[in-house]
């Protein structure tokens, strides 16, 4: 079972089926996508916590960045994810 860091990257790109791929490419993968959704789910759930804690101090630490942004991140990132598993299976 020989590893090769092109294989990685086409199991990470949805080029080859995760159940054909080396399961230890499937585990990074796997762990990749769900830190990348867990990073986007956190800083949303930190904005929301922080608006209702500190409503005025806010505006302070983060300026006008507003939650929007996050969310349609999270969005496009969950789009695109669906979209490329929906594109391997037909």
């Amino acid at each position: 079972m020989k590893l090769n860091l092109s294989q990685f990257i086409d199991v990470l790109s949805f080029e080859i089926s995760w159940l054909e791929a080396n399961p230890v490419w499937v585990v990074i993968s796997f762990l990749t996508y769900a830190t990348l959704i867990g990073l986007f789910v956190n800083a949303i759930r930190m904005s929301i916590k922080l608006e209702k804690i500190h409503k005025q101090e806010r505006t302070k630490t983060y300026g006008q960045f507003p939650k929007q942004i996050l969310i349609i991140g999270f969005v496009i990132t969950l789009s695109i994810l669906s979209f490329a598993i929906i594109q391997k299976l037909y």
